[in-house]
């Protein structure tokens, strides 16, 4: 196996890969060697030990973009003559890498692979179809990005960790942050505070820390040109972010008032009746954003539904609506103003909305209303503002929407350009001041049983 091209790991990926803990915890900046060193680990794991071993990413197209194209067949022959015996086979469908099996003398000892047993194999798998990963058993696994992968909690806690339990199976959680409220930072946090040691003597957590320039390939002098670029622009905590892989202090946060304990509720704690208002935020490439929300009759609001979706055409999201929304009357409908093709598109389709107010100010001024409806009341002790727990994306948003810093570090007043396209919605909305609307009750005629005449 002379001709595979097995990368030297350069110090930190060294000390993640000699460290002996069942769960490893990456919080590694970008351009780091990621990728590189989960799929070199997870391939020396399936050399050494015969076995099945999941490389986990986002979605399909991440998997092959950045595993299967630029790395597994970068590093690993496929089947050839140059080998007395078969070498790797790749499935450009399934997107998985099957061993031969092996047989070789190393300094450390022999590595032999059991022909009666089924052969290691890697398999990159799509986090997004949850039911595909019900039913197997893993050696190992990497889960890519955790922080980005929606419902990421869930997806380990129901799906991923039940497949190790046979063969009590390593896991590598690797990504960059993504705000402070949210499941990889709550990873980071456990691993960094939890001492357990299994039985075996290992670690049950290991967490690890490392910048872009950590990577010795990384050029100097890109990090402080990229580092001063952001500087200027007011962008410095995306670079902190991205290549230095800190979380963002609180401060940062717009909505530093949102808190998961007082405003989320259970999708049955949603009052029924009430006045519905609906936000939308349009994008193609960025998602597609629809917020419903029910005024309750002390002006209460609740969010309770949503639909958050890249690559939608106008006509498809417009049926998504009008499946929502089902036969409940909307007493307003507020759409981007600024996407005025969109919504003359949905008027063409006699879908009824309204354009968005804007103005120098809509952005501070539409936060500043949402804020008012975030803050609890002394007098109830409650907000004035409800997200239901089903609106996963709307909750991201207010969990991660952050301020700027400007070029001496400061923390601006102005809000990045993404992680807002709900907010965006229900800052339309906002703006709006919608109110709740009493039911118009038709008084009824009363008459005369004998004569028909009108009394009252």
């Amino acid at each position: 196996m002379s001709d595979i091209n097995i990368p030297t790991f350069h110090d930190k990926q060294k000390e993640i890969a000699a460290f002996n803990a069942r769960y490893k915890v990456l919080n590694w900046g970008r351009r780091s060697g990621k990728s590189t060193f989960a799929f070199i680990y997870t391939y020396l794991k399936a050399l050494k030990h015969q076995g099945r071993y999941w490389i986990v990413t986002r979605n399909a197209k991440q998997a092959k973009k950045i595993y299967w194209n630029d790395v597994a067949k970068t590093y690993l022959p496929a089947e050839s003559t140059k080998f007395d015996r078969p070498g790797f086979k790749f499935n450009d469908t399934e997107l998985t890498v099957t061993f031969p099996y092996i047989h070789l003398e190393t300094p450390d000892g022999i590595i032999h692979h059991d022909t009666s047993l089924p052969p290691s194999r890697i398999e990159f798998v799509s986090a997004e179809d949850h039911e595909s990963l019900v039913g197997v058993g893993l050696d190992g696994l990497v889960i890519d990005e955790y922080s980005k992968i929606r419902e990421g909690k869930m997806l380990w806690d129901k799906y991923l960790r039940p497949t190790l339990s046979d063969k009590q199976g390593w896991a590598i959680f690797i990504s960059t942050p993504d705000g402070i409220q949210n499941h990889f930072f709550d990873l980071v946090q456990k691993a960094q505070t939890d001492k357990t040691v299994l039985k075996d003597g290992r670690k049950l957590y290991h967490y690890s820390h490392a910048t872009a320039l950590d990577n010795p390939h990384f050029p100097v002098e890109e990090w402080e040109e990229t580092k001063r670029q952001y500087k200027e622009e007011g962008r410095y905590a995306i670079f902190e972010e991205e290549y230095e892989a800190k979380f963002s202090s609180p401060e940062e946060l717009v909505f530093q008032e949102f808190d998961i304990n007082t405003h989320v509720v259970q999708p049955q704690d949603v009052p029924t009746e009430g006045t519905d208002i609906l936000g939308i935020d349009f994008g193609y490439n960025d998602p597609f954003a629809a917020i419903f929300v029910r005024i309750d009759e002390d002006d209460n609001w609740w969010i309770y539904d949503e639909i958050y979706k890249s690559g939608l055409i106008i006509q498809k999201a417009e049926s998504m609506l009008h499946t929502k929304m089902a036969n409940r009357r909307f007493a307003r409908i507020i759409g981007d103003s600024a996407a005025k093709f969109d919504i003359e598109s949905m008027k063409k389709m006699n879908f009824k909305i309204v354009g968005s107010k804007k103005g120098a100010d809509s952005i501070v001024a539409g936060i500043r209303e949402i804020k008012a409806k975030l803050n609890v009341r002394e007098g109830t002790g409650k907000p004035k503002l409800f997200v239901a727990a089903n609106c996963k994306n709307t909750i991201r948003e207010f969990q991660s929407y952050r301020n700027t810093r400007n070029a001496y570090d400061e923390v601006t007043d102005k809000p990045e350009d993404r992680n807002n396209h709900a907010i965006d919605a229900i800052r339309y909305l906002a703006l709006d001041r919608a109110r709740h609307t009493e039911k118009k009750v038709r008084k009824q005629k009363k008459y005369d049983p004998v004569t028909g005449r009108l009394l009252s």
